[in-house]
């Protein structure tokens, strides 16, 4: 089954404006992406990927830490998730829009190779992030000229993420590391309002995306860990089709957000292993016309992203020298404001909502369980995500928006 996102689109076509909340699977998740974190130690971790990520998904977190083991190693991490996502309208003759997905596999597979001698390690990860199955939603609200409607929509997504990164380690506890990450999507959304079809949508997007990372290891008591992942731009193809009008298609041009990030890992209060991460996105300030010169969209008022901030506070305990469990309490702030501005200074599309996950401050509770045997490590988890959003009246997305998810996850890792 494909993996999930929501997108909010508006857009101009047949003279028709819409704007529409419904899952569409898009390529690359942000850095805050309750998608993004992925491997076994990370997930297990709450998303502390930047110092508790190992194996070949440190190349998505902290390329560094592709020397976290020193041997060489491959992982698989499968970790299906029910997810339920809400849109209450203002609108008391439209009742509520659910989309529930009761199993949402989120997998990767990769690994690391270190050489007998040489301070080099290479790592590698897959995760495929669709392969052509289709979603179904009915009676999900869309707003056509500022009126609810309930539509039934489907989405097709195929799609793929694969990096690669390399660490060198400067000194016996100091390793730097850098890594690139592709990341290809392809998707179908077909929009049904009244028995008729009203929208159908094709998108195919590329990106490449690069990372530096560091660790730094202090005596036997803490490591440091930092990345820095610089913006850049992502290309988009979208054919539109509305109304029985004729198939548009545009050159979109969207970016990715300079990111920060730090981490800690101690080891200091005898069973307890405490670690804490935290990052920030900065987005630059941009118009709709700016990322997407060539999409019909209502004028080129400014669109308001947030530098979103993020932290996890967790920590490991060791219940014996081979096993270990692990809590993490996480948060996410949402990266959209007040959205899109007119001439006259009123919110013509609050930017929020369902524009991806996001969009929606979010809670993460996690719990892991981590057994260290000879030939290979086992982690067993489960993470607890809430999120919420509220657009408010007189805006075209007005209403309440909520995410509830439960992710129950294994994961492997050769030694």
């Amino acid at each position: 089954m494909s993996r999930l996102k929501a997108t909010t689109c508006e857009l101009w076509a047949a003279g028709v404006c819409f704007v529409l909340a419904l899952p569409i699977g898009t390529p690359s998740a942000r850095a805050n992406d309750i998608f993004d974190y992925q491997g076994p130690y990370t997930h297990a971790s709450g998303g502390a990927g930047v110092i508790m990520s190992r194996s070949g998904a440190a190349v998505l977190h902290n390329p560094a830490n592709l020397w976290a083991s020193p041997t060489s190693d491959a992982y698989v991490d499968f970790a299906p998730t029910n997810l339920t996502y809400k849109v209450t309208t203002p609108s008391p003759n439209i009742k509520p829009g659910t989309i529930k997905v009761p199993v949402l596999p989120l997998t990767s597979v990769g690994g690391s190779v270190k050489g007998h001698s040489g301070p080099l390690s290479f790592g590698y990860m897959f995760v495929p992030t669709g392969v052509g199955s289709t979603v179904k939603v009915e009676d999900f609200p869309i707003s056509v000229n500022g009126q609810y409607q309930t539509a039934n929509i489907s989405s097709t997504q195929k799609g793929f993420r694969f990096g690669i990164g390399s660490a060198y380690k400067v000194m016996k506890n100091l390793c730097v590391g850098f890594s690139i990450l592709n990341n290809f999507s392809s998707n179908t959304t077909k929009i049904n309002v009244g028995g008729q079809d009203f929208l159908e949508l094709q998108n195919t997007s590329s990106s490449l995306h690069l990372a530096l990372g560091v660790r730094y290891e202090i005596g036997s008591w803490a490591t440091l860990g930092a990345i820095y992942r610089p913006s850049t731009d992502m290309h988009y193809t979208l054919k539109l089709r509305a109304l029985g009008s004729d198939t548009q298609s545009f050159y979109r041009r969207d970016y990715r957000p300079t990111l920060y990030g730090a981490g800690l890992h101690s080891k200091p209060l005898g069973r307890f292993e405490p670690y804490a991460q935290y990052s920030y996105e900065r987005w630059t300030p941009a118009t709709f016309y700016a990322q997407a010169p060539t999409q019909a969209v209502n004028g080129t008022a400014p669109v308001e992203f947030l530098n979103t901030h993020s932290y996890v506070l967790g920590s490991r305990y060791a219940l014996q020298p081979s096993r270990h469990l692990s809590f993490a309490y996480s948060h996410y702030t949402k990266n959209k404001g007040a959205g899109v501005i007119d001439p006259a200074g009123q919110v013509v599309m609050q930017g929020r909502g369902a524009q991806d996950f996001e969009a929606l401050d979010r809670t993460h509770l996690t719990a892991g369980l981590e057994l260290n045997t000879r030939p290979a490590d086992w982690l067993v988890y489960g993470s607890y995500i809430h999120g919420t959003a509220e657009s408010p009246e007189n805006t075209p997305s007005a209403g309440f928006y909520e995410l509830t998810a439960l992710m129950v996850g294994l994961g492997y890792v050769s030694k």
